[in-house]
């Protein structure tokens, strides 16, 4: 069986045939690199266009060069997976909700209120999807992850180019501060989006540090992206930076115990309780120290408007897949919130308002079962590359609960995606603890499941 798919199951369904491409060489991982650059930072086009903040932090759509470029993307991920769609359905099958709720969105264009919205930004949202399963049944973890490191790496000093040389793009010119000062964007138009990405890489890079054994430029790059979280001023960004810091200490501690899961437990709710405490509560004292309002730059509000004005006109079926916020029925909630807003800042919220309460409910199980199988990975095989899916899907599940979330083209749900698939294959393998601790201890990252 080829080692590029030993991660995915140690079942004989998964021994596949070869490639069109074969094995993968230094031409698709670069081609690899550039299309995750691509998914993280957009197009260099889009770097210097200014426009109102209903385009933040997206990336779907876009010009028909765009469009290109992305289908282009596509086209790689068919290459690959030609000569083992039976890997690629299997790894597909181990995770039927987000599947349902790719269906979901589809069916969504029946009742949409803007159809050619939502069925491009569904083609869009599947195209992604296909990317994601691409990586996960052609590479291993770790070489992944390198790839997704070096693609991130190059964001840094872009985003640092555009924060001190081109300041009338690399900075916030939405969110600005009481002194009347921008705030830190970089290549993003918000500031919060700078730190969600900032706050993402250096996740990646101190895994890579570890996985590397590197004491240099993994760790060095992760200081600089903190950098970024602090500089950006994102309170999302750096209370989720902090809780990740938080659950990865667990996790590195219980891994291999049983009490893994209890642990994890405690401190998951606790995480996840504070960033939503702070977030839809009138803590005065508590954002008075982030230099807040006490409604956190408005979303509580955003949330109560959401549910009152729009998820009540079709508490059901929803307006369609990303099509609420950019209609008449959202001017409303828009008008309320005093600027112009690109979605509720919770996904949960955004799925009801798109899908109905069953859309809602289908992410909900998402992270559920994410984060239940993810643990369980952790436990058969507590190596730092069995620790990256919980990592990597409660990061996702934070940014889901104050910001608009990672479902959406981006290299989030790319790695989302990955992260799922992973533990989902995983979850019932058993693994002497022995040779996963000798791993951690020196030994080459053997592939995630054999």
């Amino acid at each position: 069986m080829s080692s590029t798919l030993q991660h995915l199951a140690p079942s004989s369904e998964y021994v596949a045939a070869p490639s069109f491409l074969g094995r993968p060489g230094r031409l698709e991982r670069a081609a690899v690199t550039v299309a995750l650059f691509t998914y993280a930072f957009s197009l260099p086009m889009d770097w210097f266009v200014r426009v109102n903040a209903s385009s933040a932090g997206t990336v779907q759509g876009g010009s028909i060069i765009t469009q290109l470029v992305f289908t282009s993307f596509l086209g790689l991920a068919i290459l690959g997976l030609n000569g083992n769609w039976h890997v690629a359905m299997t790894a597909i099958g181990r995770e039927p909700v987000i599947v349902s709720l790719l269906a979901l969105m589809g069916l969504s264009t029946i009742w949409s209120n803007n159809v050619a919205e939502t069925a491009q930004n569904f083609i869009v949202f599947s195209f992604t999807y296909v990317f994601a399963i691409y990586l996960t049944t052609r590479f291993d973890l770790p070489a992944m992850l390198h790839m997704v490191g070096l693609s991130l790496a190059a964001g840094v000093f872009i985003n640092f180019a555009f924060i001190f040389v081109f300041q009338d793009f690399g900075l916030d010119s939405i969110n600005v501060g009481t002194d009347g000062g921008a705030k830190w964007s970089g290549i993003f138009v918000t500031k919060n989006e700078l730190g969600r990405i900032a706050s993402l890489s250096a996740l990646i890079f101190t895994f890579l540090a570890r996985l590397r054994h590197s004491k240099l430029i993994w760790p060095a790059l992760t200081v600089l992206h903190l950098s970024q979280v602090f500089g950006s001023e994102s309170a999302t960004s750096l209370g989720a930076t902090l809780g990740l810091i938080g659950l990865g200490v667990i996790y590195l501690t219980f891994r291999g115990h049983k009490t893994l899961y209890g642990a994890a437990s405690v401190v998951m709710v606790s995480v996840f309780a504070m960033v939503t405490l702070l977030a839809a509560t009138n803590l005065v004292v508590a954002t008075g120290l982030l230099g807040k309002n006490s409604t956190f730059t408005g979303r509580l509000p955003i949330w109560q408007n959401s549910f009152r004005l729009g998820i009540s006109q079709r508490p059901w079926s929803g307006h369609g897949w990303t099509a609420f916020w950019g209609e008449p029925e959202s001017f409303p909630v828009r008008l309320l919130a005093n600027f112009e807003i690109p979605h509720a800042h919770n996904a949960f919220i955004d799925a009801w308002l798109f899908l109905g309460p069953l859309g809602a409910l289908l992410l909900l199980a998402l992270y559920v079962r994410g984060l239940i199988w993810g643990a369980r990975n952790v436990r058969s095989m507590p190596t730092i590359a069995g620790l990256f899916p919980i990592m990597m899907i409660s990061y996702s599940l934070i940014f889901s609960l104050t910001e608009a979330g990672v479902i959406r083209r981006d290299i989030s749900f790319v790695l989302f995606v990955v992260s799922l698939t992973v533990a989902a294959a995983n979850k019932g393998v058993q693994q002497p603890f022995a040779a996963w601790q000798a791993s951690d201890q020196g030994a080459s990252e053997p592939d995630i499941v054999r």
